[in-house]
């Protein structure tokens, strides 16, 4: 059994995809199987099956095939040109099962989905279909975007897919619910963490890095997120505001990933230009480091479809507080305090128990590395597997 992963557009997902793709391309290679051959398949060439021994391959992923400027009409005849390229690489390795994992946007050649005669996709979330439109984006049109995303998933969710892999059981609750997918057809598996990078470090070698390297040198609240307004970053720092102002905590906030000008500009009116950090991007290898030295991770999102930096953060043995909706407590459940991320005096209450309690602190820890162990990117290799399995067999 031929399995073809495609990812072309790996360049063009969110980081937290791409991790995803790249983790379980590296696993499934580990774990291998006798009887199935997993080829990655890009537009332009097959990528070396050792692609889990060297890090040089990781070029390959970087192809940026759409240009932002591309206009609507080349952006189709680019899908229709990346989809022959697809479908003929399919035809030529004899791929028993395609897989796509990411269903969202241009990764999703419209050719090759019609005449892939085994497909399973993995649809990440549909949070553009459970917010309100304005949660989503401030960048788009947001009804524009709604319905552009609505359109596109429904057309493509037309397709002749076996199966539908998904992050966790609440974005399958509302994948049945705002598609209309027969809960049988979608199947969850979590997602894993990296144990070998993701984990507790010596706290004083952390301070002292973080000090040299980015001027931190004093104690700091997280958080982790490239802007979306779903990420409820404005909370945070209205709740940060109110914490520092009312018990004059001696915490910092820091945040890390790219943030709009706008949330820059309602931190200076909360006068917190030297209390809250904006570090932009930071490499993923230096995430391990702010996790570890920090107080704690605050991750209030009015959606998640799984919410990888709760595991993260945990597996890191820092102390967690993130959101009561959706995925955030499937993934957490009792190894983080949860909040109603709606309501900032909540929010307040939980960053002021966590910071001023050190035995809650200590307990958080250890039921959040307890819980990381239940994650790992090997079993999320081989549920794939048995996904594949039944897809070629008709299972």
């Amino acid at each position: 059994m031929k399995i073809g992963i495609i990812v072309n557009s790996i360049k063009m997902c969110p980081e937290s995809v791409k991790n995803y793709t790249e983790n379980l391309l590296r696993s499934l290679f580990v774990i291998g199987c006798d009887d199935v051959e997993i080829i990655p398949i890009h537009d332009r060439e097959i990528l070396n099956s050792d692609y889990n021994k060297t890090k040089s391959n990781r070029s390959l992923f970087n192809e940026n095939i759409l240009s932002k400027t591309l206009s609507f009409v080349q952006m189709i005849a680019d899908d229709y040109f990346r989809s022959l390229k697809i479908q003929r690489l399919l035809i030529k390795n004899k791929i028993d099962v395609v897989h796509l994992p990411y269903l969202v946007g241009a990764s999703a050649p419209s050719l090759a989905f019609k005449l892939s005669p085994r497909l399973v996709v993995t649809l990440h979330g549909v949070a553009p279909l459970v917010l309100p439109p304005h949660m989503y984006s401030e960048k788009w049109p947001p009804l524009i975007k709604m319905f552009t995303r609505t359109q596109a998933l429904k057309w493509k969710l037309q397709s002749n897919i076996k199966s539908i892999i998904t992050v966790s059981n609440s974005e399958k609750q509302n994948i049945a619910d705002k598609l209309g997918i027969p809960k049988e057809k979608i199947k969850v598996i979590y997602h894993g963490v990296d144990h070998e990078h993701f984990k507790p470090l010596d706290k004083y070698e952390i301070r002292e890095k973080l000090g040299k390297k980015y001027g931190i040198n004093f104690d700091f609240i997280l958080h982790v997120s490239s802007y979306q307004p779903k990420k409820n970053v404005e909370g945070i720092i209205k709740a940060f505001a109110l914490v520092k102002n009312k018990y004059k905590i001696k915490e910092k906030l820091v945040i890390i990933g790219k943030q709009t000008e706008s949330i820059k500009k309602f931190n200076k009116e909360l006068r917190l230009e030297r209390e809250v950090i904006f570090l932009g991007h930071v490499p993923y290898s230096e995430l391990p480091s702010f996790y570890n030295g920090a107080t704690c991770f605050i991750f209030p999102s009015f959606h998640e479809s799984f919410g990888m930096p709760i595991l993260e953060a945990m597996a890191c043995g820092c102390p967690v507080v993130t959101s009561n909706i959706f995925s955030c407590p499937e993934v957490a459940k009792d190894a983080a305090i949860l909040i109603n991320p709606w309501d900032i005096q909540e929010m307040v209450k939980a960053i002021l128990t966590v910071i001023s309690d050190e035995s809650l602190r200590e307990n958080l820890t250890k039921k959040g590395l307890k819980r990381t162990k239940e994650f790992s990117w090997e079993k999320c290799a081989k549920e794939h597997l048995k996904v594949y399995e039944e897809a070629f067999y008709g299972v």
